[in-house]
């Protein structure tokens, strides 16, 4: 026999448990979003991601081959550093630094070694968030907001202004917030690693 008590009564659980749902799917939205901004702000606050300091070193001797001649040609055709042929076998390069390349480096020994800041940087959004407690991982992508003039000797690896790039940064749960343990954003790092296959003599 048709109830129709039951039936308001069936609706309205119905609704209940939808209004229910709703909420719980809200509140974490809402968490997940704060935490998200939460990682996001700490990023950009952090003086060694927002303006990293370029960690470029090279030799000063250098074998002259196609890698090398691939690496250093950018630098020089910008007038930073001139290629100086010193003979032998194999055929040896001098890199000697210009008035305007002695500005943004220095020989050190028999290094040449970078002595300015990349420029700055800006995490736009973060779009992924595990955490495994006391950990957090934190997939972000990122935007370079300045570049320095002397990242003209990178070539073409060197990244470009306002131009969308990805980063990992893993944070550590301590005395009651979050602390950036490590983070990769290999847009620019990876430019930097080509001087590491320059060979010395």
């Amino acid at each position: 026999m048709w109830n129709p008590a039951l039936l308001r009564d069936r609706r309205f659980w119905a609704a209940v448990g939808a209004v229910a749902l709703l909420i719980t799917l809200l509140t974490f939205w809402v968490v997940r979003s704060y935490q998200r901004a939460q990682a996001r702000d700490a990023l950009n606050a952090f003086a060694p991601f927002q303006s990293p300091p370029i960690e470029l070193q090279f030799p000063r001797f250098v074998v002259e081959n196609d890698a090398s001649r691939q690496v250093l040609s950018p630098g020089a055709r910008e007038g930073i550093w001139a290629l100086h042929a010193l003979g032998g076998k194999p055929q040896v390069w001098e890199v000697r630094l210009t008035n305007q390349g002695q500005r943004w480096f220095s020989v050190v020994g028999n290094q040449v070694v970078a002595t300015f800041k990349a420029g700055a940087r800006r995490v736009t959004r973060v779009v992924g968030l595990e955490n495994i407690f006391p950990t957090r991982t934190v997939r972000f992508r990122f935007i370079w907001t300045e570049l320095h003039p002397g990242s003209v000797a990178l070539g073409t690896g060197t990244p470009m202004i306002g131009e969308e790039y990805e980063g990992e940064a893993l944070f550590f749960y301590e005395q009651d917030k979050w602390r950036i343990l490590h983070w990769s954003a290999p847009a620019f790092e990876q430019a930097v690693s080509q001087f590491n296959t320059l060979q010395s003599p």
